[in-house]
């Protein structure tokens, strides 16, 4: 703290810890007060009663786009969550504006407020990219849930203790190739056949070995024909 009788006026560092630097006039402390290169008049005047950092400024506004830009570039290229994510750029971008606006007055935020600024503008970007994923995946689900036209037959079913061993046939009444994921289900277990390609009209023969539950139970298969596995990845089907 400065010397009264010997220290010249001047700017210090703010002894009540509420700001950067604050004036002193040559005798007292002043209410100029000073953050980040902007000066102010401290609303608390110069009271030594007040708890350190208290009265400080603050930018609301810079915080939040630096949290919603964060967020946003994390979640907004992933397929379907891309909404939320560019929900979060969006904010970003628009609190990050706030957030400099306001950063002239408190004095603080700014850089705060430009990252949320570019983290914002990044993540709308990274949505285009999450828009893109999104519909190569539905594609691929469509592709499993809705196989077309076609048509199934059971031509044989044999039954050797729990082992059923099961034949068919599959025809593709569609107007395009497609490729068929048929489950192939006896005395409660069930067993995949993957298809190749087939073109229009065309037929393939298929077979599985079932191994069931228990021994006994009737040779009668139940099928569902579904599209090709999503990517590769194996998931139930949907009737």
């Amino acid at each position: 703290m400065p010397d009264p009788i010997s220290t010249p006026p001047g700017w210090f560092p703010d002894p009540l810890d509420r700001y950067d630097h604050r004036y002193f006039n040559g005798t007292t402390w002043t209410s100029d007060v000073s953050t980040g290169g902007q000066r102010f008049v401290d609303p608390l005047g110069i009271s030594p009663g007040t708890p350190s950092g208290a009265g400080r400024p603050t930018n609301g506004a810079a915080t939040a786009a630096v949290v919603m830009g964060s967020i946003g570039v994390a979640i907004a290229w992933i397929p379907f969550i891309v909404v939320f994510g560019a929900v979060l750029a969006v904010l970003a971008l628009v609190f990050g504006i706030i957030g400099v606006k306001r950063s002239r007055s408190a004095g603080v935020g700014r850089r705060a407020s430009i990252a949320g600024i570019v983290m914002g503008s990044v993540g709308i970007a990274a949505s285009v990219v999450g828009v893109i994923l999104s519909v190569v995946v539905l594609r691929e689900v469509i592709r499993f849930v809705e196989p077309g036209e076609v048509a199934t037959e059971v031509t044989d079913c044999s039954i050797e203790g729990r082992r059923a061993e099961v034949r068919g046939t599959v025809t593709n009444l569609d107007d395009e190739p497609r490729k068929y994921t048929l489950f192939v289900e006896v005395g409660g277990r069930t067993e995949v056949v993957e298809i190749e390609r087939l073109r229009p009209d065309e037929t393939a023969t298929w077979s599985t070995v079932v191994t069931m539950s228990s021994a006994g139970a009737d040779c009668d298969p139940d099928i569902i024909v579904q599209g090709p596995f999503p990517y590769g990845i194996e998931v139930d089907p949907v009737e």
